[in-house]
């Protein structure tokens, strides 16, 4: 009986290392797809604000001016353009720093594992049953 447990904990100690070597890997592919996917989102956020402002900049002298159809996409493209940044460096943050992705990674896990057994606990509690007629006690 234990040697299988013995044997399966030797395997599982050799391959630790190797598994944790792998994730940080594919953590990284995983950021370079995403900063692919963003600079092509950068580079068409940019385009839309540059044709709303061309937009703007047209209408100049029109009559009834829907110049404030060109101010929307420009706001839009503004806000587009600041959360990819952002995001951008969030992800940059967390491919030089492998090992606290992980870390934090594991800790959301943890955490949503945690919400959901309690989520369970709270929704399957027992229900008392009411008594319905006077004459039970």
């Amino acid at each position: 009986m234990r040697a299988p447990f013995a044997a399966a904990s030797l395997c599982a100690l050799v391959l630790v290392p190797f598994i944790a070597q792998a994730q940080t890997a594919e953590i990284s592919r995983i950021a370079g797809i995403f900063n692919v996917i963003v600079g092509l989102m950068l580079t068409v956020a940019l385009t839309t604000y540059f044709g709303g402002l061309v937009l703007w900049w047209t209408r100049l002298g029109s009559w009834p001016s829907y110049r404030t159809q060109a101010i929307k996409v420009m706001e839009w493209s503004v806000a587009t353009l600041f959360t990819l940044i952002v995001l951008l460096g969030i992800v940059q943050f967390f491919q030089n720093h492998q090992q606290e992705t992980l870390y934090v990674i594991s800790v959301i896990v943890v955490v949503g594992i945690i919400w959901m057994v309690l989520a369970i606990a709270k929704g399957s509690g027992g229900k008392k049953k009411e008594s319905g007629g006077k004459g039970e006690e």
